[in-house]
């Protein structure tokens, strides 16, 4: 029997696909979108929003977006196109009337408690004007303050200053470190200037309202002195925003972003206040060598000049600088740093109880007789060199260990005790990386423009 062709039939097979194909069209579009969104809330470090819209959408799991694709840009190309065709800006957002309210977000049955309200304060009495409170401040607030203020919120906000501020933020060092003040031996003078800078007025702001607190200082010294520990321990004991500083993240091929970098550096410092911004051997940023009368040093230096000099005191912004050559520093970014130390090398009183310190850390007891005789025998050793021959001292030990394996001898098991023999031989081993000469000229420059 023939089939008869039917019009009608044939229409409605074209309609049903194409309402089938207009409706992959629009789950499509409504895909798009979310993982466009979910790509501006990564990007802008809103982390947790985020992870709310992976979970409740599934966006992210399967797809993600090209590199060449970004919500910022679209937006840009949809003004773009709106003034074109109406020769006038389109008007994205509008303020709400008196009698409109906010779209209401709804929430899940069970919701969070309630916060109790603050207590009320009385007035303050007379005696109670001299008195003041230790503020103490969690360890993950740094981290917790960077989630909770992403850079969205910043008023001069735009996609090249987010790029930039992102790489900033790369350079926030984590307070995981482990380094605390009590592992820089012999270094009370400098630690306690660090303190009345940075720990002391977050800690006692109220004995700080009308003193003016040291905006800047330099260290100096041989390398191997303990700067940048010093460093290290601030990241970990002050409660602030510990920024770490490389040259590698001023150095562009574009002119005018090293300056902009140095621009960006700081705005994000005062973002996340109270911020301290470490530039290790800043020597080589800012110098009178020969190398930075170029036309882009010049530049950079006079950013980072004028970015050093314009910290409000308000902003809570401390600049930590270290150098191994303070002679070879331009002078007007010395005048920058209020203080400038010399990180000096370390004296027998403090090269006794450097000795003391790894080698208790490590387990080992020594007489005192024994440590006054490897005390008489490292003059000139920095605090690293100290350090190196108590490494030394472990690896002999190792190396024996080692040998007995090698031998196949099972009798001896584990480590024997080090005798001051040992240490005596890796003191012949290990030599001063500081000449005398060397430091007279640390001593003769810090008599004429340091400022401790």
């Amino acid at each position: 029997m023939m089939e008869v062709y039917s019009p009608l039939r044939n229409n409605s097979k074209t309609s049903n696909t194409y309402r089938e194909n207009l409706k992959k069209e629009t789950q499509e579009r409504k895909r798009n979108i979310l993982h466009l969104i979910l790509k501006y809330l990564l990007d802008n470090n809103l982390h947790s929003v985020a992870e709310v819209l992976q979970n409740e959408t599934q966006t992210g799991l399967s797809y993600q977006v090209c590199d060449n694709i970004d919500l910022e840009i679209i937006l840009q190309e949809y003004q773009s196109y709106y003034y074109t065709k109406f020769q006038k800006n389109p008007k994205i957002l509008r303020k709400l009337g008196e009698n409109e309210q906010a779209i209401p977000i709804r929430k899940d049955k069970k919701s969070a408690p309630k916060e109790k309200p603050p207590p009320v304060r009385a007035e303050k009495s007379d005696e109670d004007i001299f008195q003041f409170e230790i503020v103490t401040l969690s360890k993950d607030s740094t981290a917790n303050d960077i989630k909770s203020k992403p850079l969205t919120d910043f008023e001069n906000y735009s996609s090249e200053w987010r790029e930039m501020a992102d790489q900033i933020i790369k350079q926030i060092v984590p307070k995981t470190l482990g380094i605390t003040f009590k592992d820089c031996v012999s270094l009370n003078g400098t630690i306690e200037t660090l303190k009345e800078a940075i720990v002391y007025p977050l800690c006692y702001p109220q004995l700080f309202e009308k003193a003016c607190t040291w905006k800047g200082v330099l260290l100096y010294g041989p390398p191997g002195t303990g700067k940048t520990l010093l460093a290290k321990a601030l990241a970990c004991e002050a409660q602030s925003t510990f920024i770490n500083v490389t040259s590698s993240a001023f150095i562009s091929k574009w002119r005018g972003e090293s300056e902009k970098m140095v621009k960006v550096l700081f705005d994000v410092a005062k973002f996340y206040s109270p911020t301290t911004i470490f530039i290790d051997e800043i020597d080589a940023l800012a110098s009178t060598s020969h190398d930075s009368n170029h036309e882009a040093s010049r530049r950079f230096k006079s950013e980072l000049l004028t970015q050093i000099d314009g910290i409000v005191k308000s902003e809570e912004v401390f600049v930590l600088a270290t150098t191994n050559s303070p002679w070879a520093i331009d002078n007007a970014l010395l005048r920058r740093f209020e203080k400038r130390i010399l990180v000096p090398l370390p004296d027998k009183d403090s090269r006794y109880d450097i000795f003391r310190y790894y080698f208790f850390k490590n387990g080992h007891d020594f007489k005192d007789e024994n440590v006054t005789s490897f005390v008489n025998l490292t003059e000139n050793f920095t605090g690293s060199d100290l350090k190196n021959v108590c490494k030394e001292v472990e690896m002999m030990i190792v190396r024996e260990k080692l040998e007995q394996i090698r031998r196949g001898d099972k009798k001896k098991s584990g480590m024997r005790q080090v005798k001051s023999s040992d240490v005596i031989q890796a003191l012949n081993k290990i030599k001063p990386c500081v000449e005398s000469n060397d430091y007279k000229r640390y001593v003769e420059w810090g008599a004429k423009h340091g400022a401790t």
